[in-house]
C-alpha cells in the first residue's frame, strides 16, 4: 500500500517592509568616522549595533513630508523623508538646507516635519547619496526592504539619543567598528557589516561620497 502525505499549503512570503538607513560620515585628523547607534533590547534588531534608520511610515509619503523637504529623486521620495526624519528622531541630527535650532526634547513622527518648517527650513535630501539596497531573505518571519544612503555631517553635531530605543551611539573608524564584531564585542547584521567594508581604504568622507554614482543604478541584494 502506498501512503499519501497530506500536502502542506504554499507558504506565501511575508512582504518585506520599506524602511531607511543613514551612515552619517565625519573627518578626524587620525581618519573618516562613522555614527554608530546600538538598539535597546526591546527594539528590532536588539542590542545589535546598526546605522540610524527605520520604517518608511505613511507620515514620510504625505504632504506635510513633502512641503518639509527639497531636492532628492521624487521617485524615491517616501525612502528619503524616512531616513532623514529617522536620523533627526535617534540621533538629533536634522540634515537641512540651512542650519536650525535643534528642539529641547526628541521629537517623532510629523512633529519632526513640522520643528524644520518652523524653524524656516526644509529637509535636504541632496545631502543623501544612494549607497546600497538590501531586502531579507524570503524565509524571514519579518522582513525589510532597505536603502542605506550616505549623509557628510559637520564636526560640530552634536547627538541627542531616542533613549526609548537606542542605548549608546559612538564616531568609529569603520576598521575599527569591524574589528569589534568580529571579535564578538559587538553584534550586528550582514548588511551592517557589508556597508562598513564598503568605507574601508577611503581616507576621508569626501571621497566616499564622491565614489558612489550619483545617477547610477543600484541593484537590490537578497541577503541570505
Amino acid at each position: 500500500m502506498t501512503s499519501v502525505l497530506p500536502s502542506r499549503p504554499a507558504v506565501q512570503p511575508v512582504r518585506p517592509l520599506p524602511s531607511s538607513t543613514v551612515l552619517l560620515l565625519r573627518d578626524r585628523p587620525d581618519g573618516l568616522e562613522v555614527l554608530m547607534v546600538r538598539r535597546s533590547h526591546s527594539a528590532v534588531f536588539g542590542g545589535m549595533f546598526v546605522f540610524p534608520g527605520g520604517l518608511v511610515d505613511p507620515i514620510d509619503r504625505s504632504p506635510l513630508a513633502g512641503q518639509a523637504m527639497v531636492g532628492g529623486c521624487r521617485e524615491d521620495i517616501g525612502w528619503q523623508a524616512a531616513g532623514l526624519r529617522e536620523t533627526a528622531e535617534e540621533v538629533g541630527i536634522y540634515l537641512t538646507d540651512r542650519p536650525i535650532d535643534p528642539p529641547d526634547r526628541p521629537l517623532r513622527g510629523a512633529d519632526v516635519y513640522q520643528w524644520v518648517l518652523h524653524q524656516g527650513a526644509r529637509f535636504d535630501a541632496g545631502r543623501l547619496r544612494y549607497l546600497s539596497n538590501w531586502i531579507a531573505p524570503l524565509p524571514a518571519r519579518r522582513r525589510f526592504d532597505t536603502r542605506f544612503y550616505l549623509a557628510l555631517v559637520e564636526k560640530g553635531e552634536k547627538i541627542a539619543l531616542a533613549d526609548s530605543e537606542l542605548t549608546d551611539a559612538v564616531w568609529i573608524r569603520p576598521f575599527e567598528a569591524l574589528q569589534r564584531f568580529r571579535t564578538s564585542e559587538w553584534d550586528m547584521i550582514i548588511p551592517t557589516e557589508k556597508n562598513l567594508e564598503r568605507l574601508l581604504g577611503f581616507a576621508d568622507s569626501r571621497s566616499v561620497w564622491e565614489s558612489v554614482d550619483e545617477a547610477g543604478e543600484v541593484a537590490p541584494i537578497l541577503a541570505k
